[in-house]
């Protein structure tokens, strides 16, 4: 414990933590504090609108995600996002071929329509020259789908149509609803959702979701300039000399850094947790609230968010260096923040690393997509837990004089795991 409590000081010293903290103030206030205001209003009857709403209508679905393959399959290029990473796919001649196939299919294009036709127009919005917004119609030819086709063979079609992009594409069962299935929502649907966001979440449960999102996106960046930081801290101060001279462990040392750096990382998550519930159930005086739910959805949201920022930070500064490191993650992270398919909600899947759910309403989807989130936060846990045990086993190496840095030696062990001179 001592040990622990010796890098817990070390970190809260360090000026690159100093501003880490201020990131997370910055992003809580000017971001989820100031955007508390009033309670949520209970819907009315008889409004214009209350805005839109996911649900699988197959005569909605149907047409819109066939002119979207269409298009695509006209602009050569279709986007997916494996793994969390967008992806630009171009398919070979074999595969045009099954998809061309797949569409005749569900549009009534023909195989030798597609090659013949050449006035396809991508569309979209654009300048006009008055300095607009316009938007041009795409220019495809006329679907037409047929009458016997059923709305499982079409489900059916565009699972091949995904694995033929490689999956991960918009026409896979976890996206295919919420990208081509949006419709007006009811009176009796604002309802609804008012009465989850009070009943199932107790008011606390969606303002903590909507916490997490917020913070989650500095979160899952930040942390890697802590760890890197404090890397570097140890290579200049000759630290990393002196606990190779001595007799712990090599996983004692990094796993009590690697706890160390996620608990005083989740000091100001804490605090602001705190402020933020007794800033939610002053604006709901009298309301039942949920008072543990932001303690629940920090430690299950955002903690694995610290830890596999910090574990690539001290991996990759431990192989190679913390700039390398900052730009690993980096990448990573602009990655999962344009991956979001489903958009700012509902677009939750297995290997995203930024989740997103800026809304205070959408229980129902939010728990819809319950085994995918769950699966993700295990996840990250586990690759961060199993990138920490290869920075031991790299940190040990270097001790024994088997590596150093990218360099790995097969003669003159430093079998007394003394520091070379």
């Amino acid at each position: 414990m001592m040990l622990f409590f010796k890098e817990c000081k070390k970190i809260l010293r360090s000026l690159t933590f100093l501003i880490y903290c201020a990131a997370v103030l910055a992003m809580y206030f000017t971001q989820f504090h100031s955007d508390i205001g009033g309670p949520l209003e209970k819907p009315a009857p008889g409004e214009d609108s209350y805005g839109t709403i996911v649900r699988e209508v197959p005569e909605i679905l149907m047409p819109v995600a066939i002119n979207c393959l269409v298009r695509e399959y006209f602009s050569g290029s279709f986007t997916a996002y494996p793994y969390g990473f967008i992806k630009h796919v171009r398919l070979t001649e074999k595969e045009k071929a099954r998809m061309a196939e797949i569409i005749a299919e569900v549009s009534g294009i023909t195989p030798e329509q597609l090659d013949s036709f050449d006035a396809f127009e991508q569309g979209g919005y654009y300048m006009d020259e008055n300095g607009d917004m316009a938007y041009l119609e795409p220019n495809i030819p006329e679907i037409s789908i047929p009458s016997d086709l059923t709305y499982e063979h079409f489900r059916d079609l565009m699972r091949k149509a995904d694995k033929i992009i490689g999956g991960g594409s918009m026409y896979g069962d976890g996206f295919i609803v919420g990208n081509f299935s949006r419709i007006p929502k009811t009176y009796e649907d604002a309802l609804a959702e008012y009465d989850q966001f009070i009943d199932k979440d107790k008011v606390t449960g969606a303002y903590a979701r909507l916490y997490c999102d917020y913070l989650g996106i500095v979160l899952a960046m930040l942390p890697v300039f802590v760890a890197a930081s404090l890397a570097r801290l140890d290579r200049k101060s000759r630290m990393e000399q002196l606990a190779y001279a001595r007799k712990i462990s090599s996983a004692r040392l990094v796993f009590t850094r690697f706890f160390a750096l996620a608990a005083v990382m989740l000091l100001p998550l804490i605090l602001t947790a705190v402020i933020a519930h007794i800033r939610v159930k002053g604006v709901y005086a009298g309301y039942a609230v949920d008072s543990f739910a932001f303690l629940r959805y920090v430690v299950f949201w955002l903690v694995p968010n610290i830890l596999t920022a910090s574990a690539v930070g001290m991996l990759v500064t431990e192989l190679v260096s913390g700039l390398l490191a900052v730009f690993v993650q980096g990448v990573w992270w602009i990655a999962s923040i344009f991956s979001a398919v489903g958009g700012l909600t509902g677009g939750i899947r297995k290997f995203t690393l930024v989740m997103r759910h800026n809304s205070l309403l959408g229980h129902d989807v939010f728990y819809g997509q319950w085994t995918d989130i769950v699966f993700n936060r295990s996840f990250f846990t586990v690759f961060s837990l199993l990138a920490i045990m290869l920075t031991a086993w790299i940190y040990e190496q270097k001790r024994r004089g088997m590596i150093h840095g990218l360099t790995f030696k097969s003669s003159h062990k430093n079998t007394e795991r003394q520091p070379k001179a």
